[in-house]
């Protein structure tokens, strides 16, 4: 059957698995994920690690992306089997459902791995396979708003991970598991690039949930008191223009650097020093995570995962959401008091080296994954 004129057309990235080439005895697990854009990096980065990190003989990772990008190629260098189906996940667009399942019949999966999708996509892997399906939250906010609605019904699974214990309060699932990212330190090795003034960075999604234009607002309050100080603003989204526009109305538009998406994060941050993420909510707080992995102080605010991420007064400081005045406070804090800069920096490195290890992050994983098959019927496999 041949797709009809202007429908989606079938896009394949990376490598497709091949049956008479993988193992026969490692265990398959498709991780189903959003987008390969930059805009999924935070999710896509910590795909990468597991199908990196984990024993090959035992399991094997294969992504599937519902929208392709740059992170296809990505996966592909890191040696990661990947398709890209073009695919917003439901009924409505048939031929990419088509595509979706001719994946789940090529390959004996034993689990699909959701990071996306609703009862429609999660139903064709209950229809259509016998793996178990883990569905995976990493946030819980409205994108464009940062407002938190009421969970809905999520779809069946076997098992429900969550980023942080705020997402798994938000799921009402009494057995959610919380595993929290993890960062692989060989990436972020305390150093600091020489540098004229004082910058400040953030880096995520330019969406109104991610709150830049209160950054903004607070930087336009300390900017003409601190001569040389500077912002970084790493990321992009539908807010740029508008956020270029705001910073020229409060005349600091010369002082504020757009970098665009950055797959070169851990090297831009040498070059911050300060972090500010100043959300409306956030499901965890990646960024926040590779800036004190860093060694940056890390201004964020009291909302989400971030909560359970930054430790106030020791690793930097939590503001209230949507309060310039308060977030410039404490930015001129930092901007004054170069050892109290340093001290929060070093405190949230050894945070992270302590807490959020990327191999707790792969045990922790592979423990669901274990303890789900070892349920399983043995003639499913």
């Amino acid at each position: 059957m041949n797709e009809p004129t202007g429908g989606i057309k079938e896009k394949t990235c990376g490598r497709i698995a091949n049956p008479e080439t993988m193992q026969k005895n490692p265990k398959k697990i498709l991780h189903v994920l959003g987008t390969a854009e930059p805009k999924g990096s935070a999710i896509c980065r910590i795909v990468e690690s597991l199908a990196t990190g984990i024993n090959p003989a035992r399991y094997q990772i294969h992504a599937c992306f519902l929208e392709g990008g740059v992170f296809s190629d990505q996966f592909l260098r890191a040696g990661i089997e990947s398709t890209c189906l073009n695919w917003k996940g439901n009924a409505s667009h048939p031929w990419g459902a088509m595509r979706y399942a001719a994946l789940l019949r090529s390959v004996n999966f034993s689990i699909i791995h959701q990071h996306v999708g609703g009862r429609f996509l999660t139903g064709m892997g209950r229809h259509l396979t016998h793996a178990r399906i883990v569905l995976n939250l990493h946030g819980r906010a409205l994108e464009h708003t940062g407002e938190v609605p009421t969970v809905g019904n999520l779809p069946p699974r076997d098992a429900l991970i969550a980023n942080s214990e705020i997402v798994a309060s938000f799921s009402k699932d009494p057995q959610a598991i919380v595993i929290y990212p993890g960062i692989n330190m060989t990436s972020f090795p305390l150093m600091h690039k020489e540098h004229k003034g004082l910058v400040i960075g953030t880096a995520c999604r330019l969406e109104p949930i991610k709150g830049v234009i209160h950054l903004i607002e607070a930087f336009a309050l300390l900017a003409a008191e601190h001569t040389g100080l500077r912002l970084e603003i790493a990321g992009d989204g539908s807010l740029r223009k508008s956020l270029e526009e705001h910073g020229r109305r409060l005349g600091v538009s010369a002082q504020i650097s757009y970098l665009g998406w950055r797959d070169d994060l851990s090297s831009v941050m040498t070059g911050w020093d300060i972090f500010v993420l100043p959300s409306m909510d956030e499901g965890f707080g990646v960024a926040a995570l590779e800036a004190m992995a860093a060694g940056l102080p890390v201004i964020a605010s009291a909302v989400g995962g971030l909560l359970e991420l930054v430790q106030d007064g020791m690793t930097g400081f939590l503001v209230q959401p949507a309060v310039p005045a308060q977030l410039a406070a404490r930015m001129h804090e930092l901007i004054v008091d170069a050892s109290k800069r340093k001290a929060m920096g070093i405190a949230g490195h050894e945070r992270v080296l302590r807490s959020f290890p990327v191999s707790r992050m792969i045990d922790q994983t592979l423990a669901v994954y274990d303890e789900l098959l070892a349920e399983r019927d043995p003639s499913h496999d």
